[in-house]
Formats: structure tokens, C-alpha cells, sequence
């Protein structure tokens, strides 16, 4: 790639990292949440992982990312990914069945903070047991 072409390629990076989730409509927030991530980086990396929990938990700094993950986990939750596209609810439903296994003591803590009542995790529990939606 040309230098030209390279600095093209840096530029509309920096553009798109640079954009803040809060000046986000709806359908674009849920595309940079879910369509644009590796879930499996964030979840299988406990250091990254730890670092995304802690801004859930407000006992750390948020990324960018984490912060606008954070501002929808109650929506997501109490509607089951009800504004998700069938390739995002694909993607939770990965998401979930990867994390809770592998860190179920945070999922209790995630829980005791997001659904203290438990009216979220049954119908969150069901989409789990179901196989992932086809898109």
C-alpha cells in the first residue's frame, strides 16, 4: 500500500475510534457493541476481560467500547437483546454461553448488580438453552 493510501487508512481509523458512543443513535451503538467486536478477544483475555468488568462493576475506568456496553446491559437484559439484529443476538447468545462458564462467580456479581431481583436472568437463561439464531 502506498503511503498515501496508508495515511487514508490511519485517518478513517482515528475517525471512527474517535467517535464517542454517547453522540451514537441506537442502531449504530448496538452495531459498534456488537458487530464490530471479537467478543471472544475480550472474554478469553482475563486481563481485557477484567478491565471490561471493572467498568461494569464502576470500580474502574471505561474504554470507549465498555462504556457504551455499559450504558445498554439494562436493555439488553430485561428485553433479551429485543433491538439486537438476529447476527448481534447470535453474538450475545456466543458472548453469554462463552463468559458465564468460564467465570460464573463474575456472572453472580454481574447479576447482583443488573438484575438484583432476578427478573432478567430466567428469560436470559431460556435464550441461552436455545440454539443461537440464524442470520
Amino acid at each position: 500500500m502506498s503511503l498515501f493510501g496508508s495515511a487514508i487508512c490511519l485517518l478513517l481509523l482515528a475517525t471512527v475510534d474517535g467517535t464517542k458512543w454517547q453522540e451514537m443513535d441506537d442502531n449504530t451503538l448496538y452495531e459498534f457493541i456488537f458487530d464490530d467486536v471479537d467478543m471472544d478477544h475480550i472474554i478469553l483475555n482475563n486481563r481485557i476481560c477484567d478491565v471490561y468488568l471493572r467498568c461494569f462493576y464502576s470500580t474502574g475506568p471505561c474504554t470507549n467500547l465498555a462504556g457504551a456496553m455499559k450504558s445498554k446491559i439494562h436493555e439488553v437484559l430485561s428485553t433479551v437483546c429485543g433491538k439486537c439484529t438476529n447476527k448481534q443476538k447470535a453474538i450475545w447468545h456466543h458472548a453469554l454461553n462463552t463468559f458465564i462458564p468460564r467465570r460464573p462467580d463474575e456472572w453472580k456479581k454481574f447479576l447482583s448488580i443488573y438484575d438484583p431481583d432476578g427478573i432478567y436472568w430466567p428469560n436470559v437463561k431460556e435464550f441461552m438453552e436455545k440454539p443461537p439464531p440464524t442470520y
